[in-house]
């Protein structure tokens, strides 16, 4: 075999030949298979992969091993056809979701010179452009810019057939089949006054995320979260058994290590309640737990389920020097009492259910307008305020410290020490007050990142853990705001002008490989709004012209003559 063939295929024929060459429903019943995979009660797409053929090429061996490989997180059992494309040896040591790579399209083949058929030794590699990787705890994380990989595949004759020998741990997977090979999960942790759940996004293999999301679950939060939410379960506390099975009387069956007897039933009740709003999917859907230790069933106490905090009220708009409110698709004159006389409102913010209003006076001071006006903080370039569940206001200098005014007037300074050297250019607290985004400016260029709120036995912030990353593809970012308990609306630069762009704090769902997409449809944006309990996003332009977002991709104007808008929270 001389020369180098590059096979190239477009991405609907790859996909197609890894997911047509055959789909069967994934089984919904029955016992759970060895193996870490665990019981399906929701419809799924299974998809078959295709064993070697007789007298296969190496280029064709690599690339049915590809197909097979990517079929594996939604198989009963994983990977067992792409092991026949592997000789015994390699097969064994393998490790297919030691690092997984999202590609944008399909990895090209190329068949080394060095390949010879009469010493039966071949060389082929793979190469792709990688826009977001997967580690093995589920976390997936997108790249700045996309990235070439390539990867180099060994083969060697065994009983006359092309096999391969030596191979890179890990997957190559096409963007526009990760999210149906691997499921978008939300691991739940709880907040510190037992109140809330904090989310955390996993992607697990499709046939295995109920095991995976209880294992990681067990395992504790996050870096990023850390002491922001508080441990259920004793330290130590494992799954006994290598799945989450399907009992009997139809609960899921969780059976635990020994620890699990250390714990109170008050903290099994809230470990079940934890399963139940991870592994509901966010369907609501009331699934029945059962958990297990040596001896059998164990019971917990009955825990109320906990209602994601929504700041509520609708969003108020400064026009004219007046304060208006939104009301479906219209503004109307808002009946909140406020106080805005002698004052220059360069931004404003709002807390759950209208109050408190906060505007910024000019460049640096925050005053409370709802009210008797009260000044809060007083600085030299205060960042825009954001009001969190407490009723707590955040704002500081871009240069740092952040600082929180409690509804009581006390101000505290919160730590962040990973911030030094850079500039925050935005700050919005999310819906649970358990987590802040930023967006700051320094070293390695403009970051988007979330982290946890440490608080005091007083519910006081006094820290932020060390951050996670988000939205790395989108550039140019000035500010986030929450979109969603998951989800980041970011006005970024792109496409000639600045835009409305979306990413997941973990992952967006509904978007290829997970990634941070643009939001088509309004262009010129100098501010963002959104609201969490509808996903509503409010945009406005350098001449005050107001648009809204809603489930639609239309953006209609809603106001003229916008200076300031601010969904609460």
């Amino acid at each position: 075999m001389s020369g180098a063939r590059r096979l190239r295929a477009a991405v609907a024929a790859a996909v197609a030949a890894a997911l047509l060459a055959g789909c069967s429903a994934i089984p919904v019943s029955g016992r759970v298979q060895e193996g870490g995979t665990d019981v399906r009660r929701d419809p799924g797409i299974g998809f078959i992969a295709e064993s070697p053929v007789l007298g296969a090429e190496p280029d064709a061996i690599v690339r049915g091993f590809l197909l097979a490989a990517q079929a594996g997180p939604t198989s009963t059992t994983p990977f067992s056809v792409a092991l026949e494309y592997l000789t015994a040896g390699a097969g064994t040591t393998w490790k297919p979701y030691a690092q997984v790579f999202v590609l944008d399209g399909v990895a090209q083949l190329t068949v080394s010179d060095t390949s010879d058929d009469q010493q039966g030794h071949a060389v082929v590699h793979a190469s792709g452009t990688v826009v977001a990787s997967l580690d093995e705890q589920g976390v997936l994380t997108e790249e700045p810019t996309p990235i070439s990989k390539e990867t180099t595949f060994e083969l060697t004759k065994e009983s006359g057939q092309w096999r391969i020998d030596s191979l890179e741990d890990g997957l190559l997977v096409p963007s526009q089949v990760f999210t149906t090979t691997f499921h978008r999960t939300r691991l739940n942790f709880l907040s510190p006054d037992q109140q809330a759940w904090v989310p955390d996004v996993r992607w697990f293999p499709q046939q295995s995320w109920r095991t995976n999301a209880v294992r990681e679950i067990l395992a504790g939060p996050p870096d990023w979260l850390g002491a922001a939410v508080e441990p259920v379960l004793p330290a130590g506390t494992a799954l006994a058994l290598n799945s989450v099975t399907d009992g009997p009387d139809g609960n899921l069956q969780v059976s635990l290590t020994d620890q699990i007897s250390e714990a109170s039933a008050t903290a099994r009740g809230l470990f079940v309640a934890q399963l139940r709003a991870t592994l509901s999917d966010g369907t609501g859907e009331s699934i029945g737990i059962t958990l297990l230790d040596r001896n059998g069933p164990i019971a917990p106490s009955d825990v109320a389920s906990l209602t994601p905090p929504r700041p509520s009220g609708p969003a108020l708009v400064l026009r004219d020097g007046a304060l208006w409110s939104l009301a479906g698709r219209e503004l109307v004159q808002s009946d909140t009492a406020v106080s805005l006389g002698g004052l220059d409102p360069t931004a404003l913010a709002v807390g759950s259910g209208g109050a408190p209003v906060v505007v910024r006076d000019g460049a640096g001071r925050l005053v409370r307008v709802t009210g008797d006006p009260t000044a809060l903080l007083q600085g030299t370039t205060l960042l825009a305020p954001s009001v969190d569940r407490f009723g707590a206001v955040w704002s500081g200098e871009p240069t740092g410290p952040i600082q929180v005014v409690l509804p009581s007037g006390g101000v505290y300074p919160v730590a962040a020490p990973w911030l030094d050297g850079r500039t925050v250019t935005s700050l919005a607290v999310s819906p649970e007050g358990a987590r802040v985004a930023l967006v700051s400016v320094g070293q390695g260029g403009t970051q988007v990142q979330v982290a946890g709120v440490v608080r005091d036995v007083h519910g006081v912030p006094t820290a932020l853990a060390r951050p996670l990353i988000v939205g790395q593809s989108v550039a140019g970012v000035t500010q986030a705001v929450w979109q969603d308990e998951t989800a980041l609306a970011l006005l970024g630069q792109g496409e000639g002008s600045a835009g409305v762009y979306l990413a997941g704090v973990g992952g967006l769902a509904g978007s290829a490989g997970g990634l941070a997409r643009r939001v088509p449809g309004v262009n010129g944006v100098t501010a963002l709004s959104a609201s969490v309990g509808t996903g509503d996003i409010l945009a406005l332009d350098a001449q005050g012209v107001l648009y809204l977002h809603q489930a639609s991709a239309v953006w209609p104007v809603i106001g003229q003559d916008v200076s300031l808008m601010a969904f609460p929270g």
